[in-house]
């Protein structure tokens, strides 16, 4: 009886190591997308970071991520840059909409388009973490994976709807909500 409740606490600490790493993870992101065209990087660092945790590579977070970070900086400003117009296109689209008539049929369309878009934004990151580090060829990979197994696009779009509504209710988890979500994007990709 001694031996399974010491077995329960180090079962409940290395939980909670991973719950922490996780966290860090998204306190890193957070951190390293301040300039807002790097958010991409960013967050493939913390998907690389959370796979090799998820895999057992036990390394010091810090360090990696950072050299992840910057590995991935490479290509990721320009597809941080193009999400980042694309997400102004997508404003100026909802405004244009509003004024037109059937704007009640175009306006959950358009709604559907965005989130499909989002789910493809960040399995791609996903994809160049743990796949191919090439940028555009992860774009593809992405949107493949996405459209041939639609269920793990609905888990991983239900993890973003959840991470905005926790950011919407308090605004201070934006600092750390990267980190789960990195951890659903490897937890929802096809490669393993």
């Amino acid at each position: 009886m001694r031996g399974a409740t010491v077995r329960r606490r180090t079962d409940w600490r290395a939980g909670l190591g991973e719950f922490s790493d996780c966290l860090l993870a998204g306190l890193l992101v957070a951190l390293a997308s301040v300039p807002v065209v790097t958010a991409a990087p960013a967050f493939v660092a913390g998907c690389r970071a959370l796979d090799r945790a998820r895999h057992g590579i036990v390394r010091p977070l810090w360090t990696t991520f950072w050299a992840d970070f910057r590995q991935a900086a490479r290509g990721g400003v320009p597809f941080g840059l193009g999400c980042l117009v694309a997400v102004v296109l997508f404003a100026v689209d909802l405004e244009v909409v509003a004024s037109m008539p059937g704007a009640g049929a175009l306006r959950p369309a358009l709604w559907l388009l965005a989130v499909a878009g989002v789910v493809i934004a960040v399995r791609t990151c996903e994809v160049v973490a743990t796949g191919d580090p090439a940028w555009r060829r992860a774009i593809v990979a992405a949107a493949r994976e996405s459209a041939a197994v639609p269920g793990k696009g609905l888990l991983l779009a239900a993890a973003i709807g959840l991470a905005i509504l926790l950011v919407w209710m308090l605004p201070i988890l934006a600092l750390v909500v990267a980190g789960p979500l990195a951890l659903a994007a490897v937890a929802t990709g096809g490669r393993r």
